[in-house]
């Protein structure tokens, strides 16, 4: 599966990810939030990332960018 998918954003806390995760879903983006669960059950930092299919990736950077979650420059 991880071949299909590259990663687009990292999120440092848990609690960043709902927003932006809901708000791919609404632009149609399909996501998958790598290390998502051990993250939430252990309350640790870091390392939480935003995955999506590569034909998805320039689509989900400009959303990514359109809402204020990213720069350009950030990719």
């Amino acid at each position: 599966m991880e071949k299909d998918f590259i990663t687009v954003k990292t999120f440092a806390f848990p609690a960043d990810v709902t927003i932006v995760q809901t708000f791919m879903e609404m632009r149609g983006i399909d996501v998958y939030m790598k290390n998502l669960t051990s993250n939430r059950l252990a309350y640790t930092l870091g390392d939480i990332e935003m995955q999506v299919k590569r034909a998805d990736f320039e689509k989900a950077k400009e959303a990514l960018i359109d809402g204020g979650f990213a720069k350009p420059e950030d990719f």
